[in-house]
Protein backbone atom coordinates (compact mmCIF):
# COMPACT_ATOMS: atom_id res chain seq x y z
CA UNK A 1 0.00 0.00 0.00
CA UNK A 2 1.14 3.83 -0.66
CA UNK A 3 2.03 6.02 2.19
CA UNK A 4 -0.95 7.81 3.13
CA UNK A 5 -0.25 11.41 3.39
CA UNK A 6 -3.88 12.86 3.90
CA UNK A 7 -6.38 9.74 4.21
CA UNK A 8 -9.02 9.15 1.06
CA UNK A 9 -12.17 9.79 2.23
CA UNK A 10 -13.81 5.90 2.32
CA UNK A 11 -17.03 5.02 0.21
CA UNK A 12 -20.14 5.32 2.54
CA UNK A 13 -21.84 1.85 3.10
CA UNK A 14 -24.93 1.27 4.77
CA UNK A 15 -24.91 -0.64 7.91
CA UNK A 16 -28.09 -2.92 7.30
CA UNK A 17 -25.66 -3.69 3.76
CA UNK A 18 -22.72 -4.97 5.32
CA UNK A 19 -24.36 -6.69 8.39
CA UNK A 20 -25.52 -8.83 6.16
CA UNK A 21 -22.20 -9.25 4.01
CA UNK A 22 -20.88 -10.29 7.10
CA UNK A 23 -23.17 -12.54 7.59
CA UNK A 24 -23.29 -14.28 4.73
CA UNK A 25 -19.56 -14.19 4.63
CA UNK A 26 -19.54 -15.90 7.81
CA UNK A 27 -21.98 -18.23 6.48
CA UNK A 28 -20.14 -19.09 3.29
CA UNK A 29 -17.06 -20.00 5.18
CA UNK A 30 -18.80 -22.08 7.75
CA UNK A 31 -19.25 -24.32 4.61
CA UNK A 32 -15.52 -24.23 4.26
CA UNK A 33 -15.70 -24.55 0.29
CA UNK A 34 -12.06 -24.03 0.36
CA UNK A 35 -11.66 -28.02 1.52
CA UNK A 36 -13.20 -29.13 -1.69
CA UNK A 37 -12.76 -26.53 -4.99
CA UNK A 38 -9.60 -25.06 -5.68
CA UNK A 39 -9.37 -21.28 -7.08
CA UNK A 40 -9.60 -23.05 -10.54
CA UNK A 41 -12.80 -24.16 -10.33
CA UNK A 42 -14.90 -21.46 -11.68
CA UNK A 43 -18.35 -20.93 -11.82
CA UNK A 44 -20.76 -18.46 -14.03
CA UNK A 45 -23.17 -15.99 -11.96
CA UNK A 46 -25.88 -14.09 -13.80
CA UNK A 47 -27.89 -11.29 -12.92
CA UNK A 48 -28.14 -7.55 -12.81
CA UNK A 49 -27.66 -7.92 -16.97
CA UNK A 50 -24.34 -8.95 -17.22
CA UNK A 51 -21.86 -12.16 -16.47
CA UNK A 52 -19.33 -12.80 -13.73
CA UNK A 53 -17.21 -15.38 -12.73
CA UNK A 54 -16.81 -16.67 -8.97
CA UNK A 55 -13.55 -18.29 -7.44
CA UNK A 56 -13.39 -20.01 -4.03
CA UNK A 57 -9.39 -18.82 -2.34
CA UNK A 58 -8.39 -20.93 0.29
CA UNK A 59 -7.11 -24.13 -0.96
CA UNK A 60 -3.57 -23.76 -1.02
CA UNK A 61 -3.87 -23.22 3.10
CA UNK A 62 -2.01 -20.78 5.03
CA UNK A 63 -1.44 -17.75 4.55
CA UNK A 64 -3.66 -17.97 1.45
CA UNK A 65 -6.88 -15.99 2.27
CA UNK A 66 -10.00 -17.74 2.30
CA UNK A 67 -12.69 -16.56 0.77
CA UNK A 68 -15.08 -15.91 -3.09
CA UNK A 69 -13.42 -13.56 -5.58
CA UNK A 70 -16.31 -12.61 -7.88
CA UNK A 71 -14.95 -11.56 -11.35
CA UNK A 72 -16.71 -8.39 -13.26
CA UNK A 73 -16.55 -6.97 -16.37
CA UNK A 74 -14.50 -7.30 -19.56
CA UNK A 75 -11.25 -6.96 -17.79
CA UNK A 76 -12.18 -9.15 -15.07
CA UNK A 77 -13.31 -12.10 -16.81
CA UNK A 78 -10.21 -12.06 -19.17
CA UNK A 79 -8.12 -11.55 -16.73
CA UNK A 80 -9.26 -14.77 -14.67
CA UNK A 81 -9.96 -16.96 -17.53
CA UNK A 82 -6.37 -15.98 -18.81
CA UNK A 83 -5.01 -16.81 -15.24
CA UNK A 84 -7.18 -20.10 -15.00
CA UNK A 85 -6.95 -20.97 -19.04
CA UNK A 86 -3.70 -19.96 -19.65
CA UNK A 87 -2.01 -18.87 -23.15
CA UNK A 88 -2.26 -15.00 -22.76
CA UNK A 89 -1.42 -14.44 -18.68
CA UNK A 90 2.45 -12.58 -18.06
CA UNK A 91 2.99 -12.47 -14.04
CA UNK A 92 6.19 -10.31 -14.66
CA UNK A 93 3.87 -8.02 -16.77
CA UNK A 94 2.44 -5.46 -14.25
CA UNK A 95 -0.27 -4.61 -16.67
CA UNK A 96 -1.54 -7.81 -16.21
CA UNK A 97 -0.92 -8.13 -12.35
CA UNK A 98 -3.07 -5.08 -11.55
CA UNK A 99 -5.46 -5.39 -14.14
CA UNK A 100 -8.33 -7.48 -12.34
CA UNK A 101 -11.77 -6.25 -11.97
CA UNK A 102 -13.19 -8.20 -9.04
CA UNK A 103 -15.01 -8.08 -5.91
CA UNK A 104 -13.52 -10.06 -2.76
CA UNK A 105 -15.20 -11.51 0.48
CA UNK A 106 -12.67 -12.89 2.18
CA UNK A 107 -12.18 -14.03 6.35
CA UNK A 108 -8.94 -13.07 7.47
CA UNK A 109 -7.36 -12.84 11.15
CA UNK A 110 -8.16 -9.52 13.09
CA UNK A 111 -4.50 -8.09 12.56
CA UNK A 112 -5.01 -8.24 8.47
CA UNK A 113 -7.52 -5.69 9.41
CA UNK A 114 -7.45 -2.03 8.60
CA UNK A 115 -8.93 0.51 10.92
CA UNK A 116 -11.42 1.44 8.63
CA UNK A 117 -12.57 -2.25 8.59
CA UNK A 118 -12.40 -2.42 12.10
CA UNK A 119 -14.48 0.26 12.86
CA UNK A 120 -17.78 -0.71 10.62
CA UNK A 121 -17.56 -4.09 12.53
CA UNK A 122 -17.58 -2.68 15.89
CA UNK A 123 -20.91 -0.34 14.48
CA UNK A 124 -22.33 -3.54 14.01
CA UNK A 125 -20.73 -5.29 16.91
CA UNK A 126 -19.81 -8.22 15.05
CA UNK A 127 -18.80 -11.26 16.95
CA UNK A 128 -16.67 -13.96 15.44
CA UNK A 129 -16.96 -17.78 15.17
CA UNK A 130 -15.33 -19.07 18.20
CA UNK A 131 -11.92 -20.98 17.50
CA UNK A 132 -11.00 -20.30 14.05
CA UNK A 133 -7.68 -17.94 13.11
CA UNK A 134 -9.58 -16.85 10.09
CA UNK A 135 -13.17 -15.39 11.47
CA UNK A 136 -13.02 -11.72 10.18
CA UNK A 137 -14.91 -10.50 7.46
CA UNK A 138 -12.81 -8.44 4.63
CA UNK A 139 -14.47 -6.70 1.59
CA UNK A 140 -12.52 -5.20 -1.50
CA UNK A 141 -13.16 -3.56 -4.49
CA UNK A 142 -10.08 -4.60 -7.51
CA UNK A 143 -10.16 -2.38 -10.27
CA UNK A 144 -7.31 -2.31 -12.92
CA UNK A 145 -4.73 -0.26 -12.38
CA UNK A 146 -6.11 0.30 -8.34
CA UNK A 147 -5.02 -0.83 -5.23
CA UNK A 148 -7.72 -2.99 -3.60
CA UNK A 149 -10.02 -0.34 -1.86
CA UNK A 150 -13.43 -0.50 0.25
CA UNK A 151 -16.74 -1.52 -1.55
CA UNK A 152 -19.21 1.25 -2.33
CA UNK A 153 -22.47 0.75 -1.97
CA UNK A 154 -23.57 -0.49 -5.34
CA UNK A 155 -20.67 -2.84 -5.09
CA UNK A 156 -21.81 -3.93 -1.78
CA UNK A 157 -24.92 -5.03 -3.15
CA UNK A 158 -23.51 -6.85 -6.05
CA UNK A 159 -21.51 -8.82 -4.05
CA UNK A 160 -23.81 -10.08 -1.26
CA UNK A 161 -26.50 -11.09 -4.04
CA UNK A 162 -23.23 -12.74 -5.67
CA UNK A 163 -22.52 -14.54 -1.84
CA UNK A 164 -25.98 -15.87 -1.59
CA UNK A 165 -25.52 -17.83 -5.20
CA UNK A 166 -22.54 -18.79 -4.49
CA UNK A 167 -23.42 -20.12 -0.95
CA UNK A 168 -26.19 -22.25 -2.66
CA UNK A 169 -23.79 -23.52 -5.69
CA UNK A 170 -21.07 -24.75 -3.09
CA UNK A 171 -23.36 -26.39 -0.93
CA UNK A 172 -24.54 -28.23 -4.17
CA UNK A 173 -20.90 -28.66 -4.80
CA UNK A 174 -20.32 -30.14 -0.73
CA UNK A 175 -22.55 -33.29 -1.84
CA UNK A 176 -21.20 -33.83 -5.46
CA UNK A 177 -17.46 -33.14 -5.21
CA UNK A 178 -16.49 -34.98 -8.80
CA UNK A 179 -18.58 -32.06 -10.69
CA UNK A 180 -15.48 -30.56 -12.27
CA UNK A 181 -13.83 -34.27 -12.69
CA UNK A 182 -15.40 -35.06 -16.24
CA UNK A 183 -15.95 -31.59 -17.78
CA UNK A 184 -13.95 -29.97 -20.77
CA UNK A 185 -11.19 -27.73 -20.74
CA UNK A 186 -12.49 -24.13 -20.78
CA UNK A 187 -15.93 -25.41 -19.28
CA UNK A 188 -18.19 -23.60 -16.63
CA UNK A 189 -21.08 -24.46 -14.83
CA UNK A 190 -23.40 -21.07 -14.86
CA UNK A 191 -25.80 -20.85 -12.06
CA UNK A 192 -29.21 -20.20 -12.66
CA UNK A 193 -30.08 -16.34 -12.59
CA UNK A 194 -30.82 -14.84 -8.77
CA UNK A 195 -30.54 -18.96 -7.54
CA UNK A 196 -30.48 -18.48 -3.45
CA UNK A 197 -32.98 -21.66 -3.09
CA UNK A 198 -31.31 -25.14 -2.83
CA UNK A 199 -29.29 -25.90 -6.24
CA UNK A 200 -29.60 -28.74 -8.19
CA UNK A 201 -27.20 -30.20 -10.99
CA UNK A 202 -29.46 -29.94 -13.45
CA UNK A 203 -29.78 -26.38 -12.90
CA UNK A 204 -26.81 -26.29 -14.16
CA UNK A 205 -25.80 -24.79 -17.66
CA UNK A 206 -22.33 -25.87 -18.67
CA UNK A 207 -20.97 -23.17 -20.74
CA UNK A 208 -17.37 -23.24 -22.91
CA UNK A 209 -15.76 -19.99 -22.54
CA UNK A 210 -13.37 -18.92 -24.73
CA UNK A 211 -11.10 -15.95 -24.40
CA UNK A 212 -11.08 -13.34 -27.19
CA UNK A 213 -8.42 -10.80 -29.04
CA UNK A 214 -8.08 -8.31 -26.56
CA UNK A 215 -9.61 -5.11 -28.27
CA UNK A 216 -7.54 -2.41 -30.09
CA UNK A 217 -7.44 0.76 -28.64
CA UNK A 218 -8.65 4.29 -29.96
CA UNK A 219 -5.56 5.60 -32.22
CA UNK A 220 -3.78 8.11 -30.74
CA UNK A 221 -3.25 11.43 -32.81
CA UNK A 222 -1.39 14.37 -32.25
CA UNK A 223 -2.43 18.28 -33.06
CA UNK A 224 -0.82 20.00 -36.54
CA UNK A 225 1.62 21.80 -34.79
CA UNK A 226 2.80 19.06 -32.84
CA UNK A 227 2.98 16.98 -36.05
CA UNK A 228 5.13 19.85 -38.29
CA UNK A 229 7.54 20.07 -35.38
CA UNK A 230 8.48 16.58 -35.45
CA UNK A 231 8.41 16.47 -39.08
CA UNK A 232 10.82 19.27 -38.72
CA UNK A 233 13.37 17.24 -36.72
CA UNK A 234 15.99 15.05 -38.64
CA UNK A 235 15.93 11.51 -38.42
CA UNK A 236 18.81 9.44 -37.10
CA UNK A 237 19.15 6.03 -38.77
CA UNK A 238 21.37 4.73 -35.77
CA UNK A 239 18.63 5.64 -33.19
CA UNK A 240 16.62 2.77 -31.60
CA UNK A 241 14.05 3.22 -29.01
CA UNK A 242 11.91 1.05 -26.46
CA UNK A 243 8.89 2.33 -25.81
CA UNK A 244 5.70 0.83 -23.27
CA UNK A 245 3.47 2.41 -20.81
CA UNK A 246 3.69 0.25 -17.40
CA UNK A 247 1.84 0.20 -14.10
CA UNK A 248 4.26 2.57 -11.95
CA UNK A 249 6.17 0.15 -9.02
CA UNK A 250 4.38 2.43 -6.38
CA UNK A 251 1.15 3.65 -5.10
CA UNK A 252 -0.46 7.37 -5.04
CA UNK A 253 -2.98 8.42 -2.69
CA UNK A 254 -5.21 10.35 -5.15
CA UNK A 255 -9.19 10.03 -6.33
CA UNK A 256 -10.95 8.11 -6.82
CA UNK A 257 -9.16 5.98 -5.31
CA UNK A 258 -5.01 4.43 -4.25
CA UNK A 259 -3.77 3.53 -7.64
CA UNK A 260 -0.96 2.87 -9.76
CA UNK A 261 -0.15 5.69 -12.23
CA UNK A 262 0.78 5.07 -15.90
CA UNK A 263 4.61 5.35 -16.24
CA UNK A 264 5.55 5.78 -20.22
CA UNK A 265 9.50 5.08 -20.72
CA UNK A 266 11.45 5.62 -23.40
CA UNK A 267 14.73 3.74 -23.71
CA UNK A 268 17.78 3.83 -25.65
CA UNK A 269 17.90 0.46 -27.63
CA UNK A 270 21.36 0.00 -28.35
CA UNK A 271 22.63 1.73 -25.30
CA UNK A 272 19.97 0.48 -22.81
CA UNK A 273 19.94 4.37 -21.03
CA UNK A 274 16.39 6.02 -19.79
CA UNK A 275 16.03 8.62 -22.22
CA UNK A 276 12.35 10.15 -21.03
CA UNK A 277 9.01 9.53 -18.77
CA UNK A 278 5.96 10.59 -18.35
CA UNK A 279 3.15 9.97 -15.66
CA UNK A 280 -0.55 9.83 -15.89
CA UNK A 281 -3.50 8.93 -14.01
CA UNK A 282 -4.26 5.29 -14.43
CA UNK A 283 -8.03 5.40 -13.40
CA UNK A 284 -8.77 8.95 -16.24
CA UNK A 285 -6.00 8.35 -18.64
CA UNK A 286 -5.33 5.10 -21.78
CA UNK A 287 -1.57 4.09 -21.21
CA UNK A 288 -1.04 5.08 -25.49
CA UNK A 289 -2.36 8.79 -24.32
CA UNK A 290 0.67 8.92 -21.84
CA UNK A 291 2.75 6.89 -23.84
CA UNK A 292 2.61 8.87 -27.00
CA UNK A 293 3.64 11.53 -24.52
CA UNK A 294 6.33 10.42 -23.64
CA UNK A 295 7.74 9.76 -26.99
CA UNK A 296 6.56 13.47 -28.22
CA UNK A 297 8.90 14.52 -25.18
CA UNK A 298 12.00 12.15 -26.09
CA UNK A 299 11.85 13.83 -29.47
CA UNK A 300 11.22 17.12 -28.46
CA UNK A 301 14.52 16.37 -25.72
CA UNK A 302 16.95 14.17 -28.68
CA UNK A 303 16.38 16.99 -31.34
CA UNK A 304 15.37 13.76 -33.99
CA UNK A 305 13.20 11.45 -34.64
CA UNK A 306 14.19 7.45 -34.52
CA UNK A 307 14.59 5.25 -37.41
CA UNK A 308 12.62 2.42 -35.68
CA UNK A 309 10.68 2.28 -32.26
CA UNK A 310 10.45 -1.07 -30.58
CA UNK A 311 7.68 -2.02 -28.81
CA UNK A 312 5.90 -5.30 -27.09
CA UNK A 313 2.19 -4.08 -26.93
CA UNK A 314 0.18 -4.34 -30.43
CA UNK A 315 -2.09 -2.54 -28.99
CA UNK A 316 -0.24 0.03 -28.22
CA UNK A 317 2.00 0.00 -31.85
CA UNK A 318 -2.08 -0.42 -33.30
CA UNK A 319 -2.56 3.00 -31.25
CA UNK A 320 0.76 5.02 -32.31
CA UNK A 321 0.37 3.67 -35.94
CA UNK A 322 -0.88 6.98 -37.32
CA UNK A 323 1.85 8.83 -35.61
CA UNK A 324 4.71 7.01 -36.28
CA UNK A 325 3.63 6.62 -39.68
CA UNK A 326 3.14 10.27 -40.36
CA UNK A 327 6.83 10.42 -39.22
CA UNK A 328 8.51 7.64 -41.53
CA UNK A 329 9.16 5.34 -38.26
CA UNK A 330 9.39 1.67 -38.39
CA UNK A 331 8.03 -0.09 -35.58
CA UNK A 332 8.60 -3.57 -34.72
CA UNK A 333 7.36 -6.28 -32.21
CA UNK A 334 9.54 -7.87 -29.47
CA UNK A 335 8.55 -10.19 -26.65
CA UNK A 336 10.14 -8.39 -24.14
CA UNK A 337 12.30 -4.96 -23.99
CA UNK A 338 14.89 -5.71 -22.17
CA UNK A 339 16.30 -2.04 -21.73
CA UNK A 340 12.75 -1.41 -20.00
CA UNK A 341 13.23 -4.37 -18.18
CA UNK A 342 15.87 -3.99 -16.82
CA UNK A 343 15.37 0.15 -15.78
CA UNK A 344 11.73 -1.12 -14.35
CA UNK A 345 13.44 -4.22 -11.94
CA UNK A 346 15.89 -1.38 -10.44
CA UNK A 347 12.73 1.00 -10.17
CA UNK A 348 11.23 -2.14 -7.67
CA UNK A 349 14.27 -3.19 -5.77
CA UNK A 350 15.04 1.36 -5.40
CA UNK A 351 11.65 0.77 -3.71
CA UNK A 352 12.43 -2.37 -1.57
CA UNK A 353 15.35 -0.67 -0.21
CA UNK A 354 13.83 2.78 0.55
CA UNK A 355 11.16 0.80 2.82
CA UNK A 356 13.59 -1.42 4.77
Amino acid sequence: MPIRLTPLKRPQLSLDTFRALCAATTEFGSLAPWEYMCDTALFGIQGTGKVRLGSVLGNDGEPSPSGLFVHRGELGLRWVMAMVFGGQQNNDDPNFVYGDDALLAELVAHNKLEQHDIDLLSQIGFQPLAHSQRAWPKFRSYRPGAIPWFLEQAEADLLLSDLRVAIAFVRLVAGKKDLYDNCADNEVPFCPKNATDAMRIEDLDWQKLVLPPEPLPVPVSLSASELAALHALPQDARLSLELDCLYSPGGVDEEPRPHFLWMGVVVDARKGVLLDSAMGNSQTQKPEQVAARCLLQAMTKLKCRPKEILMSRTGLAFALEPITRSLGIRTSHLAKLKGIDRIYRRMIRSMDLNRC
